[in-house]
């Protein structure tokens, strides 16, 4: 957990210089915002959600674009109301020696409404540049972001949990929604 607050304090720190006339800082509000996972196995689908989304997000008042996100939620806060398959994913994820899943951009192009955000995952102490889209609504107190994007186990360098001897699929469904407030 310490090394997630150094990541998301370093982030803040590393772009609370960015304009700093004209950018302004939102966290994520734990109480409204998520992430999902889903994934399948021949026998039964499943998801699991985490409340515990440490986020900051970085906002150009001048152009009204989000210009920065950073993402970080630990593995062993998702929560998919069967605690021994939670257990098993938490080992089978190596969550005490990667206890994190963290995102930070790299780019943001697109309007209000719609987005498309690049950045480095990484996930199983394993860094991957991915792009999803996402749609985000800015009102006069927040700023909300939605969207859902795809992973595969494999790539992570991780071995697909198995059943009865049957693996998993290889693919990892994620959806967020996170509503950020000013810092």
């Amino acid at each position: 957990m310490k090394k997630i607050t150094i990541f998301i304090i370093s982030i803040f720190f590393i772009y609370s210089n960015i304009g700093a006339q004209t950018t302004v800082k939102y966290g994520a509000d734990k109480a409204k915002s998520y992430v999902t996972y889903a994934m399948s196995h021949p026998m039964h689908d499943w998801e699991a959600t985490s409340k515990n989304v440490l986020s900051v997000l970085i906002f150009n008042l001048e152009t009204k674009k989000i210009v920065k996100v950073a993402v970080s939620i630990p593995v062993s806060t998702f929560d998919s109301k069967n605690a021994n398959r939670d257990s098993h994913t938490i080992e089978v994820l190596e969550g005490l020696k990667y206890q994190a899943v963290t995102f930070t951009s790299t780019s943001i192009t697109g309007d209000d409404a719609k987005l498309s955000i690049t950045g480095d995952l990484i996930f199983h102490g394993v860094t991957k540049s991915i792009t999803f889209e996402a749609s985000s609504k800015t009102t006069d107190t927040s700023i909300e972001v939605t969207g859902a994007f795809n992973v595969k186990i494999s790539d992570f360098k991780i071995e697909n949990p198995s059943l009865m001897g049957i693996a998993t699929n290889d693919n990892i469904a994620l959806k967020f929604f996170v509503v950020y407030n000013p810092k």
